[in-house]
C-alpha cells in the first residue's frame, strides 16, 4: 500500500528558519508555536504585507532554506514503523520543482525510506495521489487535507498553526506516534 507524505510541517520542520529569517530581515521575533494560520501571509507581525509577502516569495524559493532544515520530531522512526508494516513511501510536496535537488538531498542527508517525491502545485496533491492509487496521505495543510479526502484515508498531523481550522472529511492525527498506530492498523486490515 502507498503512503503520500507532505515534507514541510510533516517530515522537515522550517519553522525554526523561518522564524530566524523574519527576525534578521525585520527585527521582529516569532515562534512557529505561536502561528495560527498555515499561510504565513496572514501572520500579524507588524510588517509591511507587500515587504512580508516577497520576503515570503523569497524564502520559500532559496534551497538553503531546505538544505539546512530540520526533521520534524518523531519522524525517523514513525517511517521506519511504517515501512516495516508493509507501507510504500512517497513524497507529494507543493514545493517548487526548482527545490527538487535541495529536497532528494536532505532526504539522502536524513536516510528517510521515501521513494519518489511529485512536486506539484497548492492544491493538486489530490490529482496526484489519485494518479499513483495512494491509500493514504499524511499532511499539515488543512485545505489540502481535505481535498485528499476525495481520494484516499486523508490524516492532518496536528501543528500550532491548523489547530482552529475546521476538518470536515480528513481526519487528525495528534503525533507520528498516533500516524504510526492507526496506519499501522489500516494496513493490518487492508
Amino acid at each position: 500500500m502507498l503512503c503520500g507524505l507532505d515534507i514541510d510541517g510533516v517530515l522537515c520542520d522550517l519553522g525554526p528558519s523561518v522564524a530566524g529569517r523574519i527576525a534578521d530581515r525585520f527585527g521582529v521575533s516569532s515562534h512557529p508555536s505561536t502561528w495560527r494560520s498555515y499561510d504565513l501571509r496572514l501572520l500579524r507581525l507588524g510588517v509591511p504585507e507587500d515587504r512580508f509577502s516577497a520576503f515570503l516569495d523569497e524564502t520559500f524559493n532559496d534551497p538553503d532554506l531546505y538544505r539546512t532544515a530540520p526533521l520534524c520530531a518523531g519522524v525517523v522512526p514513525a517511517l521506519q514503523a511504517l515501512a516495516n508494516a508493509g507501507w510504500s513511501l512517497v513524497g507529494i510536496t507543493a514545493r517548487p520543482a526548482h527545490l527538487a535537488g535541495a529536497t532528494r538531498a536532505w532526504m539522502a542527508r536524513h536516510g528517510l525510506p521515501v521513494g519518489e517525491i511529485h512536486h506539484t502545485a497548492v492544491g493538486t496533491k489530490s490529482a496526484v495521489a489519485r494518479r499513483l492509487g495512494v491509500a493514504a496521505t499524511i499532511e499539515d495543510n488543512p485545505t489540502e487535507a481535505e481535498l485528499l479526502a476525495d481520494v484516499c484515508e486523508s490524516w492532518l498531523l496536528d501543528r500550532p498553526y491548523n489547530l482552529s481550522a475546521p476538518v470536515v472529511r480528513a481526519r487528525r492525527l495528534e503525533s507520528w506516534d498516533d500516524a504510526v498506530g492507526r496506519l499501522s492498523q489500516l494496513r493490518l486490515f487492508a
